[in-house]
């Protein structure tokens, strides 16, 4: 019986080792962005100007890029964010925003003209 009872405790300790090393194991997968900028919801904006930024104190998000000749950009972060997303070239502009999972996001951007109300922008 204290033989049974010994090997059963070796059983256990080593299945509690087990679970705690492979549980504890951290996910390297990426939090990417791509931001893709257009005009009239299908044209895509070469050349764009855009601001990706969160609004939130002590953070070192605040970036101006371009877009590349796809009217695409693309962005990597180290953990889950909400960034805040301000697009214009020209005459045009559009604003929103984007919540950054694990994997890869894409959010749309649709340029409007800088008077527009349905931009996104809180101030043209």
């Amino acid at each position: 019986m204290k033989r049974l009872l010994g090997t059963f405790v070796v059983i256990i300790i080593f299945l509690a080792g087990l679970g705690i090393t492979s549980s504890c194991e951290k996910d390297n997968s990426d939090y990417a962005l791509t931001i893709l900028v257009t005009i009239n919801d299908t044209t895509r904006v070469q050349n764009a100007t855009v601001r990706v930024f969160a609004p939130v104190s002590d953070t070192y998000i605040d970036w101006y890029s371009s877009t590349d000749e796809n009217g695409e950009l693309d962005y990597g972060f180290p953990n889950k964010v909400v960034v805040e997303i301000i697009a214009n070239k020209g005459s045009f502009k559009a604003c929103g925003f984007a919540e950054v999972d694990q994997g890869q996001n894409t959010v749309r951007i649709d340029l409007k003209p800088h008077g527009a109300d349905d931009n996104g922008c809180s101030t043209n």
